[in-house]
């Protein structure tokens, strides 16, 4: 039996819920800011219509926290499991390459 995993969330809700969403004082363009992107370049990785760059971990790094590699690794886990939610192995065969000559 396979457990599927939960989906998990897409990198720019999760820093909208735990950086912004929380904190009066705290917007989106507060960040955008602090992060040296337009605000509307943050605001389409909070809003999930773009994927975290390298270069935009590393300032989530230096401005929020955690290191690039772990925000990279949110990423990852998010395209990993949207990937298996669309496309079908079904069809799909494993080589056998103990038996390729």
């Amino acid at each position: 039996m396979t457990i599927r995993q939960y989906n998990p969330p897409h990198v720019g809700g999760l820093i909208y819920r735990t950086y912004i969403e929380p904190f009066d004082d705290i917007s989106a363009n507060n960040i955008a800011e602090s992060l040296g992107v337009a605000c509307s370049t943050f605001s389409r990785l909070i809003n999930g219509i773009s994927n975290l760059s390298p270069e935009m971990a590393i300032r989530l790094s230096a401005v929020l926290g955690g290191s690039p590699e772990s925000w990279m690794r949110l990423q990852e886990a998010y395209d990993l499991w949207k990937a298996k939610e669309n496309v079908d192995t079904e069809k799909l065969s494993r080589i056998d390459f103990d038996k390729v000559a």
